[in-house]
């Protein structure tokens, strides 16, 4: 699905919030030593979120 032209810089706002919330709900959870849940090809997973933060980083 293509969007239209008045919805780009919309689309690219949002996106930019998710990431921002994913980011910090992932720091939030380094600091207390706890694991996020995640699906890696359709398998659910219990991952340390300072691994979650320092793969990110790499990329």
């Amino acid at each position: 699905m293509a969007l239209k032209p008045e919805n780009v810089e919309l689309y690219n706002k949002i996106e930019a919030g998710l990431k921002l919330a994913v980011r910090r709900l992932y720091e939030q959870k380094a600091a207390n030593n706890e694991t996020a849940v995640i699906c890696v090809n359709g398998e659910i997973k219990h991952v340390s979120a300072k691994e979650l933060l320092a793969n990110r980083n790499k990329v």
